[in-house]
C-alpha cells in the first residue's frame, strides 16, 4: 500500500510503510531549480518517515541537466546520509539509452565503494531496482 506524500507538476512522492521505501517519480523534464526542489521534498519526506531506501524514477526526464546527476550523488545524497544513523540506499530508474550514455561518459552504474554509508545504483528495470533495495533493507552488504 502506498501513501501519497507530495505531488507537483514535475514530481510525485509516495511512501510504502510495509517496506519503508520512499518513491520519487519525475513526471517530466525539469529545470535545475526543480531538481533541487524535488530532492529537498524527498529529503524532508525521508526524515519524516526515517526512511533510508529510495527509488527515484527518472524515466520521464528526457531533457537532463549535465550537472544534475553529479550534484545528486556527490553533494546532495551524501549530505542526506549524514542526517541518518544508517546507510542511505538510492536506486535510480533510467531509460536504457541514458544508462548507456552515463557508462560511455565513464560514470559507473553503481556506487564505487560498496562499504560506504551511501549506496546508489542505476537500473532500467524496476523489479531489479526493488530487489537491490530489498537486499540492503534486509541487511545485505
Amino acid at each position: 500500500m502506498y501513501q501519497e506524500l507530495a505531488s507537483s507538476s514535475f514530481l510525485h512522492v509516495s511512501y510504502r510503510p510495509d517496506s519503508c521505501l520512499l518513491i520519487g517519480r519525475w513526471l517530466a523534464s525539469i529545470s535545475e531549480e526543480q531538481l533541487r526542489e524535488g530532492y529537498e521534498t524527498m529529503r524532508l519526506a525521508a526524515l519524516e518517515h526515517n526512511c533510508t531506501h529510495w527509488l527515484m524514477d527518472a524515466r520521464r526526464r528526457v531533457d537532463r541537466s549535465r550537472n544534475g546527476p553529479e550534484w545528486v550523488v556527490t553533494t546532495f545524497l551524501p549530505k542526506v546520509q549524514r542526517e541518518f544513523d544508517r546507510r542511505l540506499c538510492v536506486a535510480f530508474l533510467v531509460l536504457p539509452n541514458r544508462l548507456a550514455e552515463l557508462e560511455a561518459e565513464g560514470e559507473s552504474e553503481k556506487s564505487p565503494d560498496r562499504a560506504a554509508l551511501f549506496q546508489y545504483a542505476r537500473f532500467i528495470d524496476e523489479g531489479a531496482a526493488n530487489a537491490w533495495l530489498d537486499h540492503y533493507r534486509l541487511g545485505g552488504q
